[in-house]
């Protein structure tokens, strides 16, 4: 029995650490993330917005060989209205781009003090309360918009923050009597098995992925010779493109008018 109880505590020991290790890691990628659009963010904005230009001048082109198929003038004004809505996911992503392209330049770097403090309040917060590990805590309405706030400042170092945190935890927990006791997690080998996954995803996908390459100005120059080669062939389509577009629009009886948002 005492071997059971003992495996059953290495096992809830193994996923309380994977917990941790997975938001360390979605919390480091989110670093790099920064670190790689402050890095690339023009080059990578500059790329988007020749793609999503090739984009709309393909679908003016279907709109306009359309209607030369029927045998029907080009309406120009029935054009930008289709292009407008047909363009309306794309313009969002890019001003979602533009979004993060700021946030990014305006990110700081905290010191290695503040980052270390902050991951060992965050450990004992996360022990503590993760809504994976204690969800009957969790449920807690106060503890719920407490561990939000958690997350957050996790996320950017905030240690005061946590430290405060930490704070408004202690005293809310004593105010709801609760004393925090192990969770009987019954799938927990599942569990684990799923966080394993997880954790290897983070490691082998963007934004991981680009950790080390940002340490390299060899790799970083062979990067931004990547997006300028596609940033060139953008161009040379979009030209194509436009050029295409004119003899339609003469075709159609229309005179040649680049449409803009």
């Amino acid at each position: 029995m005492d071997e059971l109880i003992r495996k059953d505590q290495d096992q809830y020991k193994k996923y309380e650490e994977l917990l941790l290790r997975r938001d360390q890691l979605q919390k480091e990628a989110g670093s790099i993330h920064t670190a790689y659009i402050k890095k690339f963010g023009e080059l990578i904005l500059e790329d988007f917005e020749l793609k999503v230009e090739c984009i709309k001048k393909k679908k003016m082109i279907g709109f306009c060989q359309a209607a030369l198929n029927r045998a029907m003038p080009i309406d120009l004004a029935e054009m930008k209205t289709f292009i407008q809505k047909a363009m309306a996911l794309y313009n969002l992503e890019l001003q979602e781009m533009l979004g993060n392209k700021k946030r990014a330049e305006g990110a700081k770097r905290s010191p290695d003090f503040q980052i270390e403090r902050s991951k060992r309040i965050y450990r004992r917060l996360a022990k503590a309360l993760h809504p994976d590990i204690h969800p009957e805590t969790a449920a807690i309405p106060e503890i719920a918009e407490l561990w939000t706030r958690i997350v957050i400042a996790y996320h950017v170092n905030d240690d005061e923050e946590l430290e405060n945190l930490e704070i408004l935890v202690r005293r809310v927990l004593r105010e709801q009597g609760v004393k925090m006791a192990v969770t009987d997690i019954s799938d927990l080998e599942e569990r684990i098995e799923r966080l394993e996954g997880e954790l290897n995803e983070i490691l082998t996908t963007a934004p991981y992925i680009y950790a080390e390459m940002l340490e390299d100005p060899e790799q970083v120059e062979r990067k931004k010779e990547e997006f300028h080669k596609e940033i060139d062939e953008y161009r040379a389509y979009s030209k194509e493109l436009s050029d295409v577009l004119r003899n339609l629009l003469c075709e159609g009886g229309a005179e040649f008018v680049w449409i803009q948002d």
